[in-house]
């Protein structure tokens, strides 16, 4: 099956779940389907934002779309039905807002094998399957 419209989030600071995300993204994706790649970088508080700078904060967004551009070429998604995004704030918060901005069908994320602290309070993966208002493909990857 083919979906029309997928999110992929994935995390610059975890290749191996970024890309098992984008493998597993390319598998479902069909000829007429658009992929909106999307990395939320860590919520920076105003005052923190204010003494670090917005080169910074450009550097690290310029860095996470050239390697988002990058993994999805080599993952096989095509090249004119990706678009790429990046947001500050709270990852299930932006996956979820994403999904719904752009009419996604399915939202695809890697994800850890759950910890004993992350069954106590929760997941990011966890939030977005229980908070998604469409299907949620989690994707999990090993090291081998």
């Amino acid at each position: 099956m083919a979906y029309s419209k997928i999110v992929v989030a994935v995390d610059i600071n975890d290749v191996l779940h970024a890309r098992a995300a984008i493998d597993a993204a390319a598998a479902v994706c069909g000829p007429e389907t658009t992929v909106h790649m999307l990395y939320v970088r860590y919520h920076m508080p105003t005052r923190y934002s204010e003494l670090l700078g917005r080169d910074l904060d450009i550097k690290e967004e310029a860095e996470a779309l050239a390697l988002m551009r990058k993994w999805a070429s080599e993952g096989g998604l095509p090249d004119g039905q990706v678009h790429f995004d990046t947001r500050r704030g709270r990852v299930r918060d932006e996956v979820i807002s994403a999904a719904e901005r752009v009419g996604a069908t399915l939202i695809v994320i890697g994800s850890h094998e759950p910890t004993f602290s992350s069954k106590l309070l929760g997941s990011n993966a966890s939030a977005i399957v229980h908070q998604s208002p469409v299907s949620v493909l989690v994707v999990r990857a090993s090291a081998e």
